[in-house]
């Protein structure tokens, strides 16, 4: 029995999970096997092995206990009950309670930052707009695909629960399955004839045509690659599932992915602040040494 119970909670780490299912299905397990327990205990009294036995009723109790406050946690609205001792635990050892499926959705939150290719620190950012060809919308849901399965994408919705969800959708605010924004692993903007295309996937390797800029600004895309020099600095995921509020519950709607953009750009023929500090020093370096070769001309 302890085989069995060790060998789906080995399947279940290969599993990527809602939290709050995982722990659902944790204590199923922990029902049934303590069951496991009440046998061997009655196997024990029944070979004349009182202690024993009583020693093995006592830990199904503690165990069903707990099992019992778990199910109250996990498949109730309440969570709480009355004859709950962890009350009177944290309150007399002076401890801080941790709530599971809080601290998993705030790890969740935390690892959505926006990457960028690079830091802009000099640069500004323009305004862009993407069109979408039929092709390109159906990349997007293949690198969505791809990202979900190494690992990338998550469709748990921060960890959170459908209480917590349902009072964001009244509020107006329906989250989406991937958080908020998910930037991709790689991205790129390339030039082909009179198109700017952005390119993105889980690597260069595997990339995808992704969407076409049509304008940068208030200019077409194309007439703004002869002004400035354009760089993509953030290529970002929104959409997806979403969760938005019914009469008592949450409901799921299936909306499409879609990609969001930033391009910074500079102005052809302006350099930027670091090049010309570079070649201050370049300039200054190279009059240091051509006065100390001098002295050295004159001392001989």
């Amino acid at each position: 029995m302890v085989s069995i119970l060790s060998m789906i909670n080995s399947y279940l780490s290969y599993i990527n999970l809602n939290v709050k299912i995982k722990n659902r299905i944790y204590t199923c397990l922990a029902f049934v096997g303590n069951f496991y327990l009440l046998y061997v205990s009655y196997r024990f009294f029944s070979n004349g092995y009182i202690w024993r036995g009583f020693l093995f009723i006592l830990a199904f109790l503690v165990i069903l206990y707990f099992a019992y406050l778990n199910t109250l946690y996990y498949f109730t609205k309440d969570k709480r009950s009355k004859y709950d001792v962890s009350p009177f635990i944290e309150k007399k050892f002076h401890l801080k309670p941790k709530d599971p499926l809080t601290d998993a959705a705030k790890k969740q939150q935390t690892m959505g930052f926006v990457q960028t290719n690079g830091i802009f620190k000099n640069e500004d950012f323009l305004p862009a707009d993407i069109d979408f060809s039929p092709i390109e919308k159906a990349n997007i849901q293949a690198v969505v695909q791809d990202l979900r399965n190494v690992g990338y994408l998550s469709f748990d919705y921060s960890g959170q629960t459908d209480d917590s969800l349902y009072q964001l959708a009244q509020e107006g605010k329906p989250q989406h399955a991937i958080g908020e924004l998910k930037a991709l692993p790689y991205f790129e903007l390339v030039p082909e004839g009179n198109e700017l295309y952005v390119y993105g996937g889980v690597n260069q390797i595997n990339r995808h045509e992704l969407g076409h800029v049509k304008t940068v600004g208030l200019m077409p895309a194309i007439e703004a690659a002869k002004k400035y020099h354009l760089y993509l600095a953030t290529a970002v995921l929104t959409g997806g599932p979403v969760k938005v509020a019914g009469r008592s519950d949450v409901i799921e709607k299936d909306e499409p992915f879609i990609l969001d953009v930033k391009i910074a750009y500079r102005k052809r023929g302006v350099k930027s602040k670091n090049n010309t500090l570079r070649q201050g020093n370049e300039q200054s370096n190279f009059e240091t040494n051509t006065t100390n070769l001098s002295r050295r001309r004159r001392k001989r």
